[in-house]
């Protein structure tokens, strides 16, 4: 049935795809799960091109350090003009949360912003068939402790990712971002800097949850549920730049 699953989808018939799953659902309970993996695309006006749509079909999450100068993007992040007004986006459903509305990337930030889009397509537009991708948006988010993010996904874009600057590293630290595995197999590309490339592995969980390290970076398929916790949280605000990617 997988089979038939990504020709229908390769081929923009998610409409389809959603019948034969809410069919088989009514026999095996497992297939009403992956309905809404589907249901997204079916939502999206603009419908991706068939090569497209063959590389975002696997959900793949990579995860690496990004060199960058922390401390001075932390004191920038600070004194950034609209931070301490009523710029907070409103109904998101997060609490103890800091989410600024503008688009950083055309702004102060922008410096940082193509860096990382350079960085990015140099390290992984092999795993997507060559194709690059561009930054489109980017914000800042500031999560108090017992902060939460409620589960959402990311609908404009086609890759999303985050860049924590300020993290809690003790080792009774209960927060990171939680990813949920609609189809139970997700692709890890973890870097590691001894062999200098990527180790992949295959995440076949419910959920799990990933904890970042200080200037890591870390991508995902825009489609991929997630949310955040900061519990039990030794410092005042965790620090992250979340953005958005299309190809």
């Amino acid at each position: 049935m997988n089979k038939v699953l990504f020709f229908l989808f390769t081929r923009g018939f998610f409409r389809s795809c959603i019948f034969i799953l809410k069919v088989k659902s009514l026999f095996k309970k497992k297939f009403k799960k992956e309905i809404s993996f589907y249901r997204y695309f079916k939502k999206k006006k603009n419908y991706k091109k068939k090569e497209i749509l063959k590389i975002i079909y696997q959900p793949k999450i990579f995860i690496f350090n990004f060199p960058y100068q922390t401390k001075k993007l932390i004191n920038k992040i600070y004194n950034y003009e609209m931070l301490y007004l009523d710029n907070q986006k409103i109904n998101d459903g997060h609490r103890k949360v800091y989410q600024s509305k503008d688009n950083l990337n055309i702004r102060e930030f922008n410096k940082i912003s193509s860096y990382m889009e350079k960085f990015i397509n140099k390290n992984i537009s092999k795993y997507l068939q060559n194709k690059k991708l561009k930054l489109i948006k980017m914000w800042i988010v500031i999560t108090k402790n017992l902060g939460i993010m409620k589960k959402h996904s990311h609908f404009n874009s086609d890759f999303s990712g985050v860049l924590y600057v300020r993290v809690d590293n003790n080792k009774d630290y209960k927060g990171g971002l939680k990813i949920y595995n609609v189809l139970k197999n997700i692709e890890i590309y973890n870097y590691s800097r001894k062999k200098k490339l990527f180790i992949k592995s295959i995440n076949r969980k419910q959920s799990f949850i990933i904890k970042p390290k200080r200037n890591d970076l870390v991508i995902f398929n825009s489609y991929i549920e997630h949310s955040v916790l900061n519990k039990n949280s030794k410092i005042i605000d965790r620090i992250s730049l979340p953005f958005d990617m299309v190809f």
